[in-house]
C-alpha cells in the first residue's frame, strides 16, 4: 500500500493557524504538522499536540522571514530592524554562504529553535525548514549536526517533478521557477544524505517525493485532485499552509468563519476524501511511514 504524509507548515504561527491545523486533522486529511517555536501562537500550538497525539509533531525550522527564538542583541547578524529576519531569500542565502559571523550566530539560533522542541515534550516526528531554507548548504549543515545531537532521523527533502507540475495544466509561476533552483539543492543534499547514511546513530528517513512548492499558497481542491492521480513512488508528503495568510482566500461566496483558504478547504474537502480512499492510500505520520518500510 502506498503511503501519504499530508502535513500543515507553520503550526504555531497564529491561533488561526492552530484551529485549522486541529480542524483539518480531525475532520480531514490531515496527519503532521509542522511548529514554529519561536512564533506567537506555539505555546497553544503545543497544548494541541500534547492532547492530540495521533497528530504527528515535527519541527519547523525558521532561519528567514519571520521570527527568530534568540534575542535581537545575541544575533545582530541574522536580523533587520523589524525584529525578524532577512525576507529576501538571496541576501539571507549569501549573509550565510559568506558571514563567519553571521553563520555561527545561525547555528546558535537553531539549537535555542531545537531544545525548545525537545523541551516541550512531544516526540520528534521529522524536522523542515520555512521556506525550504533548511536546504541551504550552511543551514543543511548545522541542521545535520543537531539532527544527530537530539536523535531526529526523520527529514523533508522537498522533490518534485516540475515538468509533472507543469503537465497538470497548473502552468508556470514566478513561485514554481524560484523552485528550480531549490531543486538542485535538494539533489545535492540527497547525495550527502546517502553518504552519511545514519542520524541520532539510525538510518536516514526521507520521502520518495515532496509535493506543494510549485502551488504554495494555493493548494485548492482541484489542484489537490489532480495531484492525488500523478503521485510517484511508495512514499509521499504533500504540505499545506492551513490558515495561513500565505494561502489564498476562498470566493466570499464559500468562505465561512471556520473556512477562510483555498488550502482547509481541501483539506476538508470530501472528493479529496473520497480520493485517497479510491487510490489506496494509507495517511501516515513520517514515524509511521519509517516504521512500516522498514
Amino acid at each position: 500500500m502506498r503511503q501519504l504524509i499530508v502535513n500543515a507548515d507553520d503550526f504555531g504561527w497564529s491561533e488561526r493557524v492552530n484551529s485549522a491545523v486541529l480542524r483539518a486533522h480531525r475532520e480531514g486529511i490531515l496527519t503532521t504538522a509542522s511548529l514554529m517555536v519561536a512564533e506567537t501562537a506555539w505555546e497553544q500550538a503545543v497544548e494541541i499536540a500534547c492532547a492530540t497525539p495521533s497528530l504527528g509533531v515535527g519541527l519547523h525550522v525558521a532561519t528567514t522571514f519571520d521570527r527568530p527564538l534568540l534575542p535581537a542583541a545575541q544575533i545582530p547578524s541574522l536580523i533587520g530592524a523589524n525584529g525578524k529576519f532577512e525576507a529576501n531569500p538571496l541576501r539571507a542565502g549569501l549573509n550565510y554562504a559568506f558571514s563567519k559571523r553571521a553563520r555561527e550566530q545561525l547555528r546558535c539560533e537553531m539549537e535555542a529553535q531545537f531544545e525548545r522542541f525537545s523541551e516541550t515534550g512531544l516526540a520528534w516526528d521529522h524536522v523542515d525548514g520555512h521556506q525550504h531554507f533548511h536546504m541551504h548548504p550552511t543551514v543543511f549543515s548545522h541542521l545535520l549536526v543537531l539532527c544527530d545531537h537530539y536523535g531526529v532521523n526523520r527529514l523533508r527533502v522537498p522533490r518534485e517533478s516540475l515538468f509533472a507540475h507543469v503537465r497538470s495544466g497548473a502552468g508556470l509561476s514566478p513561485v514554481a521557477i524560484g523552485a528550480v533552483l531549490l531543486q538542485l539543492l535538494c539533489r545535492r543534499n540527497m547525495n550527502h544524505l546517502r553518504r552519511k547514511g545514519t542520524l541520532g546513530g539510525k538510518p536516514i528517513f526521507v520521502c520518495d517525493q515532496v509535493y506543494g512548492d510549485f502551488q504554495t499558497g494555493n493548494m485548492h481542491t482541484a489542484y489537490t485532485l489532480g495531484l492525488l492521480d500523478r503521485l510517484s513512488g511508495k512514499i509521499c508528503e504533500i504540505y499545506y499552509h492551513p490558515g495561513s495568510d500565505y494561502a489564498r482566500r476562498l470566493p466570499p461566496a464559500e468562505q465561512t468563519e471556520a473556512v477562510r483558504d483555498v488550502e482547509l478547504a481541501a483539506l476538508l474537502d470530501a472528493r479529496v476524501k473520497a480520493k485517497v480512499e479510491k487510490l489506496g492510500l494509507r495517511l501516515v505520520t513520517y514515524a509511521q511511514a519509517e516504521s512500516a518500510r522498514s
